[in-house]
């Protein structure tokens, strides 16, 4: 393994919104990742089966109507990876499905783009944690 050789962040993200499309580029420069851009569960799933051994990680916006949980669900049929949710819905009870659907961070709207940054790097550490488990 070459010294200093950092591997690109692949990112999955799933919204129809630009300020939060804003947000996620905004901290995908800051951190060198990369990003495919879904506005539709059907669109992500496409991606997912495209490039979906190079995904690190996976953003999606709840508020893509049904979209966002159809592809929470969906996703560990694929393969496991951080998932981080973001909501503009104050109920705890989204949060608490999300969790429960594999999410592995849940952010609330409007959210920054070093809030990204820091549940990117939860979600990687916690990935890298993992892969070291028997």
């Amino acid at each position: 393994m070459k010294s200093g050789c950092v591997k690109t962040v692949f990112i999955l993200l799933l919204t129809n919104d630009p300020t939060l499309e804003d947000s996620v580029t905004q901290a995908l420069s800051e951190t060198g990742s990369v990003s495919h851009l879904a506005h539709s569960a059907g669109d992500a799933l496409e991606i997912i089966r495209a490039v979906g051994r190079d995904l690190d990680l996976a953003v999606i916006d709840f508020e893509s109507g049904p979209h966002g949980m159809t592809l929470l669900s969906a996703l560990r049929m694929f393969r496991e990876f951080g998932v981080i949710v973001v909501t503009g819905d104050d109920g705890k009870h989204v949060e608490a499905i999300a969790y429960a659907n594999g999410a592995t961070a849940c952010l609330p709207k409007p959210v920054s783009a070093a809030q990204l940054i820091n549940a990117m790097e939860r979600c990687r550490g916690l990935q890298h944690q993992l892969a070291f488990v028997d």
